[in-house]
């Protein structure tokens, strides 16, 4: 094999994307699932799969109708595939990300250029709000790959024939609706409103190809929505009012932050190409003020030639309209922002090569000081960190934590003494080099599994009859269901699933009175249940018949004999 320095620039870049690709899926099976969210999207396509309903998504046997299916759907596949385990639950997920990075580097070659496509790719990979989101089961990585992918169709559809880029942008904004909702049509449909408002230009509207494309999106999100308010006779106002409108305008959901919550999110997500992500964003708008109508104006004349669509000043609104639009919700969660992370390191890579050298020293430098700041963490966290049951778990992070640092330097230096020759190369390297620090801190996140998901509890029992019932009493662990393979039957407890529990208020065990009843009654029958330490000790006080199985840092497993 050739030296490094002497190898072919596609070769190199070859080996290493298909290097991060392998190790990107290869992460996807070395933690357990995490509660709530990983549990809940791996449980509900596995109910899928074992009940058969592909309309109504079920969650511990009752209607979760939440959220839209398509990722159910997808999940359910890889389940079937890859078998009910951690890589098949997540292998969608970790698709998605791949498919993003892919999808933006095309877009940012095509308006950009070639060595753009390359500097986007290893931005986007390297953010370690993407890294993450792209090994977590969730549903906004598969949202963000749609809603990319309907952005760089519009975009290309601007600059080359509008039909095939505007059909690939509608079927792209459905499938994210049917992933997560309208949020998938209403960003872009306000991003495209803004832009025409901003440069007085209606040019973009005339290429949307609007007959055909509302056509398609509609053949595609109805049925489902027309299918599940034909099943159950109140979906449409819970789904629309309820889940979206209500928690967009009100603090239903119990996740208030302040306004500038996803300022510190977008800077520290976007490392180490905050100040290249935050340039593009902020340059180039007095150029786009009302350009539509000077151009259509020189002269004096009417007709004339219509403005060019300015791309770049497209992605800083789009980006500027995800940001603004979440930041004024009464509901706010860290991954919220993720589909602004793609436009912005579009806007990153686009910026001149002046200006991007001088970025790409200023990133090589964050990185030697997260570096640093990794180093620290390692040496003072055992001192400073509170001795609880959980400390012992977060202590073991030390060596990886340690591990990802030395890589980070090692990026961050090579960055720098490289950038001068080769700026894209550098690049590259600085950006596999966050990606897999990233995916090592990832990787490692499963020493702290015990006091994040239910694992411990349900090694304990890997094989219960059949007939055997299992309380979840007063809690609801969301990864359990999963592992054990069979729905719980709930105590005093309804979170979420108090939607369900309406058309199904038998299954319900109300009060911890009645669950006490039932377990003292029923002693000849298997019987298991989980409940809060706290719980434990206050039914062991009174009396009631438990066998302690296992615990973890939450939670507590009985059996009845």
């Amino acid at each position: 094999m050739p030296p490094l320095s002497r190898a072919s620039p596609r070769r190199i870049y070859l080996v290493l994307a298909a290097g991060v690709a392998v190790l990107w899926l290869g992460t996807l099976s070395v933690r357990p699932l995490f509660n709530p969210d990983e549990g809940r999207y791996a449980e509900i396509p596995r109910e899928m799969l074992q009940g058969g309903d592909w309309v109504i998504p079920h969650l511990d046997g009752l209607a979760y109708v939440e959220k839209p299916p398509l990722q159910y759907w997808a999940t359910a596949f890889f389940l079937g595939v890859l078998g009910e385990n951690e890589l098949g639950a997540r292998f969608y997920t970790g698709l998605c990300a791949l498919a993003c990075v892919l999808v933006a580097a095309s877009a940012a070659r095509r308006i950009f250029g070639r060595e753009a496509g390359l500097t986007t790719a290893a931005m986007l990979a390297g953010m370690p709000l993407f890294v993450v989101m792209g090994q977590l089961l969730t549903l906004d990585m598969s949202l963000t790959l749609y809603m990319t992918s309907a952005l760089a169709g519009f975009l290309l559809a601007q600059s080359g024939p509008p039909r095939p880029w505007m059909l690939l942008a509608w079927v792209a904004t459905a499938f994210g609706v049917l992933t997560k909702g309208p949020v998938a049509a209403f960003i872009p449909a306000a991003s495209l409103l803004l832009y025409s408002l901003y440069r007085r230009d209606v040019g973009p509207w005339r290429r949307l190809d609007a007959r055909i494309g509302l056509a398609l999106f509609m053949m595609i999100t109805v049925p489902w929505y027309a299918l599940a308010a034909r099943r159950l006779p109140d979906f449409l106002p819970f789904f629309f009012v309820h889940e979206h409108l209500a928690r967009y305008l009100t603090t239903s959901a119990h996740r208030e932050e302040p306004g500038w919550f996803f300022g510190p999110v977008l800077v520290l997500g976007s490392l180490p190409w905050t100040l290249a992500a935050l340039r593009g964003l902020s340059r180039g708008w007095s150029a786009g003020w009302g350009a539509g109508r000077r151009r259509a104006g020189q002269g004096g004349e009417e007709g004339c030639a219509p403005a060019a669509f300015d791309a770049a000043l497209f992605l800083r609104i789009y980006v500027l309209t995800v940001c603004v639009f979440f930041s004024l919700s009464s509901s706010k969660l860290i991954p919220y922002i993720l589909p602004a992370l793609p436009a912005l390191a579009l806007l990153a890579a686009s910026n001149p090569t002046e200006t991007l050298e001088r970025d790409l020293a200023a990133a090589a430098f964050l990185t030697l000081g997260a570096a640093i700041a990794l180093g620290l963490a390692c040496l003072l966290a055992p001192a400073h960190l509170t001795p609880s049951d959980r400390s012992a778990y977060f202590l073991s992070l030390a060596k990886p934590v340690a591990q990802a640092a030395i890589l980070l330097a090692a990026s961050g230096l090579y960055a720098l003494v490289l950038r001068r020759r080769d700026l894209t190369r550098s690049a590259v390297f600085l950006g596999v080099g966050w990606t897999l620090s990233g995916l090592l801190l990832v990787r490692a996140a499963a020493a702290v599994a015990p006091v994040y998901s239910g694992i411990e509890l349900a090694r304990a029992l890997p094989a219960a009859p059949a007939e055997a019932i299992i309380y979840s009493v007063g809690t609801y662990d969301q990864t359990l269901p999963f592992y054990w393979r069979r729905t719980l039957e709930l105590v005093a407890y309804r979170g979420e699933l108090d939607y369900g529990l309406r058309y199904h208020p038998l299954t319900e065990i109300a009060s911890i009175e009645e669950f006490v009843q039932r377990w003292s009654a029923s002693r000849e029958s298997a019987a298991y249940a989980v409940m809060t330490k706290a719980l434990f000790v206050d039914l062991t006080g009174r009396g009631v018949p438990m066998r302690e199985l296992a615990r973890d840092v939450n939670r507590v497993l009985v059996a009845r004999r």
